[in-house]
């Protein structure tokens, strides 16, 4: 403190007030933080975790395919890495999707009048209990997507407390009323953007992240006021019940109803009926392009806004004076988290042709050391593995069928490209990670979103051309480039076509919260994340009020009906254009003038 006090000495009066007023700028967000978390404090909850998500279970009863473990309006749940049949899961007919939204729909109304604060204390319950039982959420999300341990952390975890975190700390900044300027003409006014909720919303998510895709939408809708109905993948349907109750346990622990978050599984019929109900008032899509057109369709009919998140075929493009032994890891990373099952997983990998070789020679000893297999031992423990299962087996013929195009067409397959039989867990879903070199813009593969373990190298003659080929795809979501030289990743960042670019590095824009995510063309449009996603879960109202009781507009005599002479009256508005909005200085007087005489 006493040093403190001599810093004026030190340093000049002007370099210790500039000092406060920094420290002031960050000290009262700050402040105003704790005090509100000190206020409202999170509370301890309590989730029942399902048995077939302990550490301890284990099953002899493998699904086969066949229709005898099919049951009628029941969905059955399968862990991809063993085949083990988890369970099964309701389907969701029209009509209870309708109560469903029905009912978010009835408590919305309460929950609507909530303080921010009071929102914010659900949230932190929430992240709390997440952070508490991270090995929970993993185990869960591990078995029903086949992911592996370190995929779950990253994917599911660290994504879903990093948006909290974010909309606990700046939501309601975000939310809040924006003065806007009036103009010359209505300078008498007060003009505002208020933001206000707009009632029950809907998301239909993908499974390649079944925990983080679910809570990312109720985030964003419930602090902006909103009820939620989420329809699950049928996919990755059984962990949905548990994540639902971790909602609903935050919102029950501090008196809110808990109706206003809905869960609905099911197929396409349940999907089609969410987004035509009418008390559906947004939709949230994370998909496929071709189910984006028939959800964009499906929404047309009521008229309801659509956010569409769908396929992603991004770029990594790697310049010649890039630092191989810091891309080379993030580019692995990039294409083969959660096996290559990612939107903004990197399909393409376009390579300078002076360092292509050498690109080719450190991807090539690496992947082969790739480990596959479930997250899990029979035993409970932790498998050593870096890449987990495939939750469709149905697309490994696609991948077939592409890298056989692919090589008909000149390119070269260096390793994998084939199913894996896992000696223990034939049952499960695995495709050997794949190095395939060589190709060009025109292939099916370059033109396909592949979803899964497959490195494609692209060679590039020069800048141009390495640009040439990354805006070719039809796709348009993200992008990577890497290069020591900054001037230069910046101007290929910003000749890319595409939602979100990171230079040296992959998909962390997703990390920085308060970054929009969102695609362009056949990736779709709307985005959510940052203050864009949480702002599309409002109505936009422009609103205007008097700034002064003793000043209103009063309709001048001239205009004011029955107008009485047509002439002045036009004269007087053609006056009202040339004196607000005149270049002349000499004309907006003498149309002052005029003015003046036409309202006598």
């Amino acid at each position: 403190m006493f040093e403190l006090l001599l810093f004026p000495f030190y340093f000049g009066w002007y370099s210790f007030a500039l000092s406060i007023l920094v420290a002031w700028y960050y000290l009262v967000p700050f402040s105003k933080r704790f005090i509100d978390a000190q206020l409202n404090p999170p509370k301890k909850i309590r989730v029942q975790l399902p048995i077939q998500f302990s550490s301890s279970w284990t099953s002899d009863n493998y699904f086969d395919g066949s229709s005898k473990q099919q049951l009628a309006n029941q969905i059955t749940c399968v862990d991809p890495s063993t085949g083990a049949i988890l369970g099964y899961c309701p389907v969701t007919s029209p009509s209870e999707v309708f109560t469903s939204a029905k009912n978010a729909s009835l408590v919305q109304k309460v929950w609507v009048n909530t303080s921010f604060s009071q929102r914010r204390q659900v949230l932190r319950t929430i992240c709390d209990f997440i952070l508490e039982n991270q090995l929970d959420i993993c185990r869960a999300a591990c078995r029903d997507s086949g992911k592996t341990f370190v995929d779950a952390m990253l994917g599911e975890v660290l994504t879903t407390v990093a948006k909290l975190r974010w909309t606990i700390e700046n939501g309601e900044e975000v939310l809040k009323s924006v003065p806007r300027k009036t103009g010359f003409l209505m300078m008498y006014k007060m003009a505002r953007v208020v933001y206000q909720p707009m009632g029950v919303v809907a998301s239909i998510v993908s499974w390649n992240y079944p925990f983080h895709n679910a809570l990312g939408p109720i985030i964003s809708a419930i602090f902006a006021g909103n009820g939620i109905v989420v329809k699950v993948s049928e996919h990755s349907a059984f962990s949905s019940a548990y994540f639902l109750n971790i909602v609903r346990s935050g919102l029950a622990a501090h008196g809110h109803p808990t109706d206003l978050v809905q869960f609905v599984t099911g197929y396409a019929e349940t999907g089609q009926a969410l987004v035509t109900c009418p008390l559906i008032k947004h939709v949230t899509f994370i998909g496929s392009a071709p189910i984006g057109r028939l959800i964009m369709k499906a929404a047309s009919e009521n008229l309801t806004p659509v956010t569409l998140e769908l396929g992603g075929k991004d770029c990594a493009i790697v310049m010649p004076d890039a630092n191989l032994s810091q891309c080379v890891p993030v580019i692995m990373r990039g294409t083969f988290q959660n096996s290559g099952q990612n939107c903004i997983g990197l399909e393409r990998i376009i390579v300078h042709s002076d360092i292509y070789d050498s690109f080719i020679s450190l991807v090539k000893e690496k992947i082969p050391k790739i480990r596959q297999g479930p997250c899990l031992e029979d035993s409970g423990k932790p498998h050593e593995i870096d890449m987990g299962a495939m939750v469709l087996q149905s697309n490994f013929k696609v991948y077939d069928d592409l890298i056989a195009d692919a090589i008909q067409h000149g390119a070269k397959l260096l390793y994998g490209g084939k199913r894996f039989m896992h000696p223990s867990y034939p049952h499960g879903n695995y495709f050997m990670p794949t190095l395939i070199v060589d190709l060009t813009p025109d292939m099916k593969i370059a033109n396909t979103e592949v979803f899964g373990p497959i490195m494609a190298v692209f060679k590039a003659s020069s800048v141009s051309d390495s640009i040439r080929i990354a805006n070719s795809s039809q796709f348009a979501l993200g992008a990577s480039v890497f290069t020591s030289n900054k001037a230069l990743g910046r101007q290929i960042s910003m000749s890319l076509k595409c939602g979100m670019v990171n230079n040296n590095d992959f998909a962390v824009n997703y990390l920085c919260q308060s970054l929009p995510f969102g695609g362009i063309g056949q990736s779709g449009f709307g985005r959510f994340a940052g203050p864009e996603g949480l702002l599309s879960m409002c109505y936009q109202k422009s609103y205007t009020e008097d700034i002064f009781p003793f000043i209103s507009t009063t309709i001048p005599k001239v205009v004011d009906y029955p107008i009485s002479n047509t002439s002045n009256a036009f004269e007087f508005t053609k006056n009202i254009n040339t004196f607000a909005f005149g270049s002349s200085f000499f004309n907006r007087v003498k149309a002052a003038v005029s003015l003046g005489k036409l309202s006598q």
